[in-house]
């Protein structure tokens, strides 16, 4: 089903069964059957007297338009990927810093926790970045920075109803808007070799009967969405916000720009550990990233990579 969807996603116009049928080195009637179950996975085809073709949930990237409002940032564009952090992983040997891999589409997409991240054509923003920090910097709270970049993005679009819950989650009306994943790769150039990924629901179609938590879709506050444009806004938010953490850090206005941002300041939470639940008021983040609950016996603080909160 894969190589169908490839062969689809590449022609980006109308093609036959028969040449369908050739070109996977299957049956009419095997090409019909996987036509069925992209569909139900939500894919949106096209059918008429000549053929088939793949319908994009929203305007598919354009390249050109990419090329000449991002150089000389370089960028790749994949219409059907297994995951962009991990194609920028096996590649990363020969990527110049601040590369970016977009997709339409991704078979593998991986979340937190090694999650599935689920993606509909065209329907979301699926991208990962090339990176590299000194290692002198503490890398804990980097996903709080991608976060403020992405919810910087969105609410500069218009979607003010944009927060952020810690530690990396986006959400829109206290629904899951977007994630982010950031991998270490091996190098021995000294650094932090860092891939930077990140998936934004912009339109779901019937992915949303497949996704098992609260989720939302940015075209609920944004209809006219522009993907492009969008992509253009966050790779500018994002190269200032990793500039500004390589260079200080979570400073006092990293601090302030995310607390302005915090879903669930104030709230009472529970930190969810693998075996202690601790409940609290929640108070925001430190120089760390770490995120500070008042508890009846004081202050406690929370590393990222340890636990989960959830609001009471």
């Amino acid at each position: 089903m894969r190589y169908l969807i490839d062969i689809l996603a590449q022609k980006n116009e109308e093609i036959s069964l028969f040449e369908l049928a050739e070109l996977c080195k299957c049956s009419k009637q095997a090409i019909l059957e996987q036509i069925i179950d992209l569909e139900e996975q939500g894919f949106i085809i096209e059918k008429s007297a000549v053929g088939f073709k793949l319908i994009p949930q929203l305007g598919r990237l354009d390249d050109v338009y990419l090329s000449h409002m991002l150089a000389p940032q370089k960028f790749i564009i994949k219409p059907v990927i297994h995951s962009t952090n991990q194609y920028l992983l096996e590649h990363i040997h020969q990527l110049e810093v601040g590369t970016i891999c977009l997709a339409e589409y991704q078979t593998a997409g991986r979340g937190r926790r090694g999650r599935q991240w689920l993606s509909a054509f065209a329907g979301q923003i699926i991208m990962s970045m090339y990176w590299t920090i000194e290692r002198t910097r503490n890398l804990e709270g980097l996903s709080l920075v991608i976060g403020v970049a992405i919810a910087d993005t969105l609410r500069q679009l218009g979607a003010i109803g944009v927060k952020l819950k810690w530690p990396n989650d986006v959400l829109l009306n206290n629904k899951k808007l977007a994630g982010i994943l950031i991998e270490i790769a091996n190098s021995s150039n000294e650094l932090h070799n860092l891939i930077i990924g990140l998936g934004i629901n912009l339109s779901l179609s019937k992915q949303k009967n497949l996704i098992d938590q609260p989720w939302a879709e940015l075209v609920e506050v944004l209809p006219n969405v522009d993907r492009n444009q969008l992509v253009v806004m966050l790779v500018k938010n994002l190269n200032f916000y990793l500039n500004h953490f390589k260079d200080k850090g979570i400073d006092e206005q990293l601090k302030q720009r995310w607390l302005e941002l915090d879903a669930y300041f104030g709230e009472d939470v529970c930190i969810i550990s693998e075996n202690h639940h601790t409940i609290g008021i929640e108070q925001g983040i430190d120089e760390r990233g770490y995120i500070k609950i008042i508890t009846p016996e004081g202050p406690q603080y929370f590393n990222g990579g340890e636990v989960s909160l959830r609001k009471i």
